[in-house]
C-alpha cells in the first residue's frame, strides 16, 4: 500500500509539475499559479452558487424572524448616555414598534429580482405574512418614525439635562434668585425647560398608538402561539441536515467536472496515445483541475465529520461538565490535548528531519567510499591499498570490501553493483 501510494504521489508530480519531461520554468511556475488561482475562484464560485439552494440556517431562519418564536429575546441596544451597549429582554409576543423592523419584500437570487426570498422558510415567510397586515400599514410606518424620533429627542434632552446636573445642584439654582450672576441664571431656566420638554416628550410617546391596537396584530399572535413548538423543532432538525444537503449540492457541481477530469488526465497517459502537445497540456490541465477540485470536497468532508461527531460530543462533555461544576476538567483536558498534538507535531518533524539527514550522511559514506576506491586509497586514513588484494586496511583495519549476496565473490564497499557479477 505504501509503494502503490509513494507511485501514485510521483507520477502526479510528474505529471503536474513537468512538460516535456523537463521542469516547469519560473515563468512557467508563474502561469500555472494563475491558472490555478483562475480554477479554484471558478469553481468556488460554482459551487456557491449550487449551495443557494441550500441556504444556511441564518439564511433560511433569520435572527428577526426566529426572535418571535422564542419566549424571550435579549436586544442589544446602544445607550448615547453611558456609552455602552445595553441588554434588554422582550417576551414574545412582541409589542414595541422597535420589535418590528421593515419587512422584507423582494430580494435578489443570483442576479434575478424575485417579489419574496425563496431561501426562506415556509414559518418565516407565514409570519412575515402576519406581520405585514399591521407592519406594512402607512399608519404604523408613521408611527415608528414619529417613536423613533421622539425617543431621540428624549436621548439628547436627558443628555442636555445630565450635562447640566454634572455642572450643577438644584439647590444652587435655588438660590440664584438673590445671586447677581446672569449666567447662572440663564442656566436655571434653561435646565427647567429641559424638565418640561421632557414630560412633554414622555406625554407624546404615551399618546402614539401602541402596537397590540392594530388590526392584524391578535392574528400574528394567535399564528405565534400555534407555531412556536413546530418552528423550534424544524429549525433544530434543519441545523442538522443542512450541511449534508450543502454537502450534496457541492458533489452535484464538482463530480462532473471531477469525472470529466479524469477521464482526460487517464486518456493522455494511457499507452498507445500518442504524445502529442496537446495530449500532453490536457494531461497537465486536467491534473490541476482534479486536484482543484478535490480541495473543497476533503475540506467539506472533513466539516462534515466534525459536525456529526465531535461538535455534538463536546457540546454534551460541556453541558455535563456545567451541570455538576467541574468546568475546570475540560481545561486540563483542553490543555492535554493541546500537549499531545504538538508533541507529536515536533516528533514527526524531527523524525522527518533526521531520515534527511541519515540518507545525506549515507550518500556522504558512499562518495567517500567510491572516491577511496578510484585512488586506491583507504577511506578513513588515506594509505595506499590495492582493493583487489586486500579485505581491510593494514593501518586502521577499516573493511575495504564486502561479500556480494548474488555470487559470494567480494566486491568494494559504496558500489551500487558487484564488480563480478554486476548485481
Amino acid at each position: 500500500m505504501k509503494t502503490y501510494l509513494k507511485n501514485i504521489f510521483q507520477n502526479s508530480k510528474k505529471s503536474l509539475f513537468t512538460f516535456n519531461d523537463e521542469p516547469f520554468s519560473r515563468f512557467s511556475i508563474f502561469v500555472i499559479i494563475l491558472l490555478d488561482i483562475f480554477l479554484l475562484s471558478t469553481i468556488m464560485m460554482g459551487i456557491s452558487s449550487e449551495k443557494q439552494m441550500s441556504p444556511s440556517v441564518y439564511t433560511k431562519y433569520p435572527q428577526e424572524c426566529a426572535k418571535h418564536f422564542d419566549k424571550e429575546y435579549q436586544s442589544k441596544i446602544w445607550n448615547t448616555i453611558s456609552q455602552r451597549y445595553l441588554y434588554t429582554t422582550e417576551k414574545a409576543p412582541f409589542k414595541e414598534y422597535a420589535s418590528f423592523p421593515p419587512l422584507p419584500n423582494n430580494s435578489y437570487y443570483g442576479s434575478v429580482k424575485l417579489e419574496k426570498d425563496i431561501r426562506l422558510s415556509k414559518s418565516c415567510q407565514d409570519l412575515y405574512s402576519k406581520m405585514g397586515v399591521f407592519v406594512n400599514s402607512k399608519e404604523f410606518k408613521n408611527n415608528r418614525k414619529l417613536l423613533a424620533k421622539l425617543k431621540n429627542d428624549k436621548r439628547n434632552t436627558l443628555s442636555a439635562i445630565n450635562n447640566i446636573e454634572t455642572r450643577y445642584n438644584t439647590t444652587l439654582f435655588e438660590k440664584a434668585v438673590n445671586i447677581h450672576n446672569e449666567a447662572l441664571k440663564k442656566t436655571k431656566v434653561e435646565y427647567y425647560k429641559l424638565l418640561e420638554d421632557e414630560k412633554a416628550i414622555d406625554l407624546q410617546i404615551k399618546l402614539v398608538k401602541k402596537v397590540p391596537s392594530y388590526k392584524g396584530y391578535s392574528e400574528y399572535v394567535a399564528f405565534l402561539e400555534k407555531n412556536r413548538d413546530s418552528f423550534q423543532v424544524e429549525k433544530k432538525k434543519y441545523t442538522f441536515w443542512q450541511p449534508f444537503i450543502s454537502f450534496m449540492y457541492l458533489l452535484k457541481f464538482t463530480l462532473p467536472l471531477l469525472l470529466l477530469s479524469y477521464m482526460a488526465y487517464r486518456y493522455s497517459g494511457r499507452i498507445g496515445t500518442p504524445k502529442t502537445v496537446p495530449m500532453k497540456l490536457s494531461r497537465l490541465i486536467s491534473g490541476h483541475i482534479i486536484l482543484i477540485s478535490a480541495v473543497p470536497i476533503f475540506f467539506n468532508s472533513l466539516y462534515l465529520i466534525y459536525h456529526v461527531i465531535p461538535r455534538r460530543f463536546f457540546e454534551r462533555v460541556i453541558q455535563f461538565l456545567y451541570e455538576f461544576g467541574v468546568v475546570f476538567l475540560g481545561y486540563y483536558f483542553l490543555m492535554g490535548a493541546g500537549i499531545v498534538f504538538f508533541g507529536l507535531l515536533v516528533f514527526f518533524i524531527q523524525r522527518n528531519a533526521s531520515r534527511k539527514q541519515q540518507i545525506r550522511r549515507e550518500a556522504a559514506k558512499k562518495n567517500l567510499y567510491v572516491n577511496a576506491f578510484n585512488a586506491s586509497k583507504c577511506p578513513v586514513c588515506n594509505v595506499r591499498v590495492d582493493y583487489s588484494t586486500q579485505s581491510y586496511c593494514g593501518v586502521c583495519a577499516t573493511p575495504l570490501n564486502r561479500e556480494c549476496e548474488e555470487c559470494k565473490k567480494m566486491t568494494p564497499f559504496g558500489l551500487r553493483h558487484c564488480v563480478h557479477c554486476g548485481k
